[in-house]
């Protein structure tokens, strides 16, 4: 079996002059927000488990701004 890469969760669209995909990664539990313009990336928190890091991402999808710095 190879190794598990990281899983998108979706973007947030036109939040701080950016759209951010959300990613996780299985072996870390990292979630992170990567932005499309800037490539800057921001770290969001951590999930072990894949729902887990759904619901955190669904989170950060809805309200954003409680989870940028």
């Amino acid at each position: 079996m190879g190794d598990v890469g990281t899983f998108p969760f979706g973007w947030v669209r036109e939040f701080r002059d950016d759209n951010w995909q959300i990613i996780w990664d299985p072996k870390s539990g990292l979630l992170i927000a990567q932005g499309a313009i800037s490539k800057k990336v921001v770290e969001l928190g951590k999930s072990p488990k894949w729902m887990d890091a759904k619901v955190y991402a669904d989170n950060v999808k809805s309200d954003p701004e409680s989870f940028f710095d």
